[in-house]
């Protein structure tokens, strides 16, 4: 075993909220001192209400809590599923329209028309206790998500505080993502190294983070740029809402062109920007006459993952704009030759089985205006 294997072996793989739900909660009910939690997404249903219990539990017993969830995401916690925020509970004149405007635009069925946010005796409790501390107003566009347990145990990755995450959303859509654990103070400390001082101090591992506090430091557009660039032997591409960004698309049909075997996954039908994604598969299959393969998953694919032959990063990053120029996002690296690495991309694989192949650009349908309208969100 390498030195770079060895040093991710205290890492372990949590595919879907139906295995990293139970651990964090798990890891919750174990916290002896402190948990942060930083949250993109948190509703006010079953999953969120059973980790805020957990939390209220936490701080009871002595544990001091720390959370921020971004003001950036109530739109979407509003616009979706059951419309209910666990702590954001009035939205602005701005967010109204906002929400209104992406409600027209992605009409789901089987969401309420409307929801009203109560203050449950749950929240109160949570908001009033001595222990716990929330950040829940400020505007942060911060898509990353992870926890930190006594400052001994990390998990990150995609998986937000919702149902959907759980299982499938209201629609049906089967959700599909990735956590990861870290156990060990050292790579807490890494962590932490990297988003207050942009330090890279693992080995054989590494983070990538678009962070905006204390310094802005953005290094995700990189970062994946790299990896396409790099790859030599196999290009590997999972991703949850995939602009047709230039660099991105020269970089993919480069990397075919000098033969490296292509393979890209998109969501068939996206929650959002479902049109965006067909969009640019379609350009990316023009450009390389149907030499890429290229997957529509049944499943409402959330994963955000790039690999070669050498490393594998996954974790918040899409391939938009806004992931690359205005979010605060956080991706792991790991070595392909790690065994999470190996489970990871097992799972990516399970994935292409399960998935529809797209074998001709031609056959590529999408909304062109709708897919123009996206353009200015994404």
């Amino acid at each position: 075993m390498s030195s770079s294997e060895k040093n991710v072996q205290n890492f372990s793989l949590l595919v879907d909220g139906k295995e990293a739900f139970p651990e964090i909660l798990r890891c919750i009910e174990q916290a002896e001192k402190s948990i942060r939690i930083n949250m993109f997404i948190w509703r006010d249903d079953t999953i969120g209400n059973r980790i805020a219990s957990a939390v209220l539990a936490a701080a009871e017993r002595g544990v001091q809590v720390d959370i921020s969830v971004d003001r950036y995401g109530v739109v979407l916690e509003k616009t979706e599923e059951c419309k209910k925020s666990f702590f954001h509970k009035q939205q602005s004149l701005t967010e109204k329209v906002k929400t209104a405007a992406l409600e027209l635009l992605y009409p789901m069925e089987g969401a309420p028309k409307r929801a009203r946010d109560e203050e449950t005796a749950l929240y109160r409790a949570i908001m009033n206790h001595p222990n716990i501390r929330v950040e829940r107003d400020k505007f942060k566009a911060d898509h990353s998500k992870f926890y930190i347990f006594d400052d001994e145990t990390l998990i990150l990755g995609g998986v937000n505080i919702e149902d959907k995450e759980n299982g499938c959303d209201m629609q049906g859509r089967v959700y599909q993502d990735y956590m990861v654990k870290l156990t060990g103070r050292a790579y807490v400390d890494a962590f932490l190294a990297k988003l207050e001082r942009g330090e890279e101090c693992g080995e054989g591992y590494s983070f990538g983070a678009n962070v905006k506090e204390p310094q802005r430091r953005f290094e995700m557009e990189r970062r994946y740029l790299e990896l396409i660039r790099q790859a030599r032997e196999e290009l590997v591409i999972t991703m949850a809402y995939f602009s047709p960004l230039p660099q991105f698309l020269e970089a993919i049909a480069a990397a075919y062109r000098r033969g490296v075997a292509v393979t890209v996954l998109v969501p068939e039908r996206a929650n959002f920007q479902s049109d965006t994604n067909r969009k640019t598969v379609k350009k990316l299959l023009k450009m390389s006459d149907n030499g890429i393969t290229v997957y529509f998953s049944p499943k409402m694919v959330h994963t955000k993952l790039v690999a070669n032959e050498s490393w594998a990063s996954f974790g918040s990053t899409n391939i938009t704009k806004k992931a690359f120029r205005q979010l605060s996002e956080l991706n792991l690296f790991l070595p392909r030759g790690s065994e999470t690495a190996q489970q990871l991309m097992e799972s990516v694989r399970e994935n292409h089985a399960l998935s529809c192949p797209v074998k001709d650009w031609r056959a590529v349908k999408y909304n062109g205006l709708l897919a123009w309208l996206e353009g200015f969100l994404v």
